[in-house]
């Protein structure tokens, strides 16, 4: 896929955000908006004429709700798809749904309107182009149908996980809070383990280096690999924890089946950086289950010494 623009269809029901996502989305070079559809059902049909490389999804909309088209698609053609909207909190119930329905990635709609939106947009070139080299194969499951919540209240209906999209990191000493990746392709899921303290962190590193984007890694510093370690630290110090309490696990790091430009070999790159990093900072690595081709969920409990992982087909295991 070298050279070739990546082909996004954004599934919104506001004319609005969907003009500003449109304009915006294009300034990037390497990305080009091939359609723009109000609910599922006219994006369902957009899909086999357009064969878009990822999604842009709303949740709430008329005739077919967000989860509702996840279902559909991945019951026939599953393609990396990016949830967005204002009922997409990490802890949130809608997004738990939205992953188990084969979203790959999320960030909540902001509340200041079209300024908002536009701050939104650099967010997006960065996960669009690591959402496409994701293998979304396994997420072919059968058709399911699924009703948002009638009341305002049971929308924003939150669990025990906390999900992490890709860039971002979270630190528990809950022994009831489940820090969550889902479907870690070529990114790496960056555990760090304080037992002295019961404290755990968790970070969805997602490219290697920081100067592919020096101002996402001050926003972000977890999407990288080469800053996510230090990032980590500083939040695990918060709860008490030094450098000689801590130790690393990693997951992730899978060959993709997609190659696009400077993310070739991104999985190996990845975990060669975060590697690094943890040798840097003299943080010790205990455990790695790393390569090959699967996509793995990874779960983090509060309190916990071991950082277990899933896959549809293998099963779950920990390291």
């Amino acid at each position: 896929m070298e050279n070739k623009k990546i082909k996004v269809l954004i599934v919104d029901d506001q004319p609005l955000v969907l003009d500003i996502l449109s304009k915006g989305l294009i300034k990037d070079a390497e990305i080009d908006v091939i359609g723009t559809a109000t609910d599922g059902y006219l994006a369902l049909n957009m899909i086999n004429r357009e064969s878009p490389d990822v999604i842009i999804l709303d949740m709430e909309m008329p005739r077919m709700n967000g989860i509702q088209f996840l279902h559909q698609l991945n019951a026939d053609n599953p393609i990396p798809t990016i949830v967005l909207s204002a009922l997409t909190n990490a802890d949130s119930q809608i997004t738990k749904d939205a992953f188990d329905a084969g979203a790959v990635d999320f960030l909540k709609k902001p509340s200041s309107g079209a300024k908002g939106l536009l701050e939104l947009i650099t967010q997006l070139w960065i996960k669009i182009k690591i959402a496409v080299t994701q293998d979304v194969s396994y997420l072919k499951t059968p058709l399911k149908d699924y009703k948002l919540p009638s009341n305002v209240l049971d929308r924003k209906a939150k669990t025990d996980n906390v999900i992490l999209g890709m860039g971002s990191m979270a630190v528990t000493a809950n022994p009831e809070e489940n820090l969550k990746i889902f479907a870690l392709g070529s990114c790496i899921g960056l555990a760090l383990f304080c037992p002295s303290k019961n404290v755990v962190g968790l970070s969805h590193v997602a490219l290697p280096l920081a100067k592919t984007d020096s101002q996402k890694a001050v926003d972000l510093p977890g999407y990288f690999g080469d800053t996510a370690v230090p990032a980590l630290l500083n939040k695990m110090s918060e709860f008490g924890c030094t450098q000689n309490m801590i130790y690393a696990k990693i997951a992730g790091g899978a060959k993709t089946k997609v190659e696009l430009g400077d993310f070739f070999n991104i999985g190996q790159k990845n975990a060669i950086s975060v590697k690094s990093s943890l040798i840097k900072y003299q943080i010790k690595l205990l455990a790695e289950d790393i390569g090959g081709e699967i996509s793995r969920t990874a779960i983090l409990k509060g309190g916990e010494k071991f950082l277990t992982l899933h896959h549809p087909v293998k099963g779950t295991w920990q390291i």
